[in-house]
């Protein structure tokens, strides 16, 4: 028990009728035992108990009897700098409608609603038990507040410049990137997406990230119209790119589809994590298998924006690494994982229900490179707890997944359980 705080100071033992480790065995009549904020041992409540009890230090004891015990959940895509336009996006036929919409709705909003938007999400996130959420921004206005907001994060920030054709410092253009803060922080460099970026900064973004070992983020194949631009340099992609003054005569499209156009690049050379994925071809999915690119997938949103459903069934078959996102409240009614899982399991109802759980904890956690403190219930890894009550005599899998939709989710504290306020 070394190194796991005080040796006076308390030991914590949370036990249910289920705990589920995610990396482990089910246990039937779990507990876990912490202490200084971190897991010191798992299994079976006695056995627990007896482990700790001649550790110098006084314990204590919960037992929050029906339910269900789970690790903090890993949220690998959001964008909170567009909470504040909650409810002000009408659902839309295409991704191409859904930016323009999102875009204007965005430059209407005043610094103060952007500020209040984004300390309301990162409440919310921890309402719906985020333990670690990935966040994307292209201006860093978030980033202080996520620092100062006590939940985990990696912070991917996004590059857009498909007229950036030059092989230079990623600085020059972004000096965002040359604040000698970051070094100490889970910063990354992210590309928009290949329709936005052009290949001399897609292959500087990646370089970016490999020299300080750090994973990359893009949206992938998001929608029909990026296959089409791809392919054939054309639609109303490229009329957005016009319209916002970032298109340059002479491009030649790719000509192939998204992920194996980013793997001419070199982009999947280093530990990677690509968003919605929605429009891949068999080759693209044989790609990101091959490379061991992790996907989160984000279905309410992509239904919002009109691009359809992920093919998860040919995605897991394929061995395509796999988290959940659920984009921002301009797409998605909230930042519920929960929901995201409902909505998978009912799209793929042949999957075992433990595959999306793992999706929503375990898998996110390695694609952030922080499988070490999060994503499962293991000794040493932080003690970032959930409890979700079953009703007398529910079923494991269906009864912990009515009540996360439903968001009877508690935190497990040095006190007991909590729920927190997402308001």
């Amino acid at each position: 028990m070394a190194g796991a705080g005080g040796e006076n100071e308390a030991i914590i033992i949370h036990q249910a009728r289920w705990l589920v480790p995610i990396t482990g065995p089910v246990l039937a009549g779990g507990a876990v035992a912490t202490r200084a904020g971190r897991i010191l041992a798992v299994g079976p409540a006695a056995a627990v108990r007896a482990q700790v009890q001649a550790a110098p230090a006084p314990v204590r004891c919960f037992d929050h009897g029906d339910g269900v015990i789970l690790p903090g959940l890993v949220n690998t895509h959001t964008h909170l700098e567009f909470t504040a336009l909650a409810g002000a996006i009408p659902p839309q036929d295409s991704l191409p409608s859904w930016l323009a919409a999102a875009m204007a709705g965005y430059g209407s909003l005043a610094p103060a609603a952007l500020d209040q938007g984004i300390r309301q999400g990162i409440r919310a996130l921890r309402r719906f038990g985020t333990a670690l959420v990935a966040e994307v921004s292209n201006t860093g206005r978030s980033l202080p507040w996520l620092e100062a907001g006590g939940l985990a994060f990696h912070y991917f920030y996004e590059c857009l410049g498909f007229d950036l054709l030059h092989d230079g410092p990623l600085a020059t253009d972004f000096p965002f990137l040359a604040d000698p803060r970051l070094a100490g922080l889970p910063v990354s460099a992210a590309a928009h997406a290949p329709y936005s970026v052009s290949g001399p900064l897609l292959r500087r973004l990646a370089a970016w990230n490999r020299t300080r070992q750090r994973p990359g983020s893009v949206h992938l194949a998001e929608a029909p119209e990026e296959l089409r631009f791809l392919r054939h340099g054309d639609g109303p992609l490229r009329d957005l790119l016009v319209q916002r003054g970032r298109w340059y005569e002479g491009y030649t499209p790719p000509g192939c589809s998204p992920a194996v156009f980013l793997e001419r690049l070199g982009f999947w050379q280093g530990p990677c994590l690509a968003v919605h994925g929605v429009c891949l071809t068999g080759e693209d999915r044989q790609v990101l298998a091959r490379r061991g690119v992790f996907l989160a997938l984000c279905p309410r949103s992509n239904q919002h924006t009109g691009v359809g459903w992920p093919q998860v069934a040919a995605l897991y078959r394929a061995g395509v690494p796999l988290t959940l996102g659920t984009d921002s409240l301009a797409s998605t009614p909230d930042f519920n994982l929960f929901q995201e899982i409902k909505l998978l399991s009912e799209i793929c109802p042949d999957l075992p229900p433990a595959a999306f759980l793992a999706m929503a904890t375990w898998n996110g956690a390695v694609a952030l490179g922080r499988q070490q403190d999060f994503g499962s219930i293991s000794p040493g890894r932080q003690a970032a707890l959930l409890f979700l009550p079953l009703p007398e005599g529910a079923e494991l899998w269906s009864g912990l997944l009515a009540a996360g939709v439903q968001g009877q989710i508690y935190w497990l504290t040095p006190a007991g359980k909590e729920m927190v306020d997402g308001t």
